[in-house]
C-alpha cells in the first residue's frame, strides 16, 4: 500500500475497531487504523492509483520545434523551439543530460533524462519514477498516468504534483524505452502557473523522438545553431 498524505477534514471517528474515516486531498475516503495503516473505503479508488489508461489520440512534434537535442547515451532526443527554449548548466545529476529554461517565461522548465539500464516495461518505469520522486519530495500526488503514441513511439505519460522545501511544482513527463535503456522528457512549472502554461509544456513534451544512428552514407541532417546555455541568476 502506497504512502498517502492526508490533508483534508476528518469526517467521522469512533472507538469500534479503533478506526477513523478521513478524506484525502483528492476527495477519496479512507479508513485509518491505530497501527498507522490505512485503506480506501471504496476499492475502486485503490485501482485508480494502479491503473494506466490508454490515450488513442496520436501526438506529434510542433512545427516550430526545429532544433534537436540528441541524447549521448540512448537513441532518443527532443526537438525544441530554439527561439524560446535554452539549455542551462545550473543543474547537474548523473542521469540529467539537458536542463531547459523558457526564454519567454521564467515560470516553466524542461528536462531530458536518460539511463543505460534495463527497465523491462513502461509499467516498471512508472513504479520507479513514482517511488524515487516520493522519496525525494515532502509531498507527492500522482494525477494521471496513461500510454500514448508520440511521433510513432509508445510512451508513458505521467502528471503529478510534488512539494520540496515548501515549493509546489506540477510536472508532466513522457518516458520512452530505447534499445539500451530509457529516455524521459519532463516539463514542469510552479504549481500555480501550470494550467496557464500547459499548452507550451505539451509542445515541449511532444518533441520527444527516437534518433537512429547514421549508417553508411545516410544523410546527416543539419540544424540551426542552438542558443548558448542560459545562466540562472540567484535571488539573494
Amino acid at each position: 500500500m502506497k504512502k498517502l498524505i492526508i490533508t483534508a477534514l476528518i469526517l467521522l471517528s469512533y472507538q469500534a475497531e479503533a478506526q477513523i474515516k478521513a478524506v484525502t486531498d483528492e476527495g477519496k475516503e479512507v479508513v485509518l487504523f491505530d497501527n498507522g495503516t490505512w485503506k480506501f473505503t471504496n476499492d475502486s479508488d485503490a485501482k485508480i492509483l494502479e491503473t494506466i489508461t490508454t490515450n488513442e489520440t496520436p501526438f506529434t512534434k510542433d512545427k516550430a520545434s526545429t532544433f534537436l537535442y540528441r541524447s549521448k547515451k540512448v537513441n532518443a532526443g527532443v526537438y525544441v523551439n530554439p527561439k524560446i527554449w535554452k539549455i542551462t548548466d545550473a543543474f547537474k545529476t548523473p542521469v540529467l543530460e539537458y536542463a531547459f529554461i523558457n526564454n519567454s517565461n521564467s515560470n516553466i522548465f524542461g528536462l531530458l533524462i536518460s539511463e543505460n539500464v534495463e527497465v523491462g516495461s513502461l509499467k516498471n518505469l512508472k513504479e520507479l519514477v513514482v517511488i524515487s520522486t516520493k522519496n525525494r519530495a515532502d509531498y507527492f500526488r500522482l494525477k494521471e498516468s496513461e500510454y500514448r503514441t508520440v511521433n510513432g513511439l509508445n510512451v508513458l505519460y505521467l502528471r503529478y504534483i510534488a512539494n520540496n522545501k515548501g515549493l509546489d511544482f506540477e510536472y508532466q513527463m513522457y518516458a520512452f524505452l530505447t534499445d539500451n535503456g530509457y529516455c524521459s522528457v519532463t516539463g514542469y512549472a510552479f504549481a500555480k502557473y501550470f494550467n496557464q502554461n500547459k499548452a507550451e509544456l505539451d509542445r515541449f513534451l511532444n518533441g520527444l523522438v527516437e534518433v537512429k544512428k547514421a549508417e553508411g552514407t545516410q544523410k546527416v541532417e543539419v540544424y540551426e545553431t542552438p542558443p548558448p546555455p542560459a545562466k540562472i541568476k540567484s535571488k539573494n
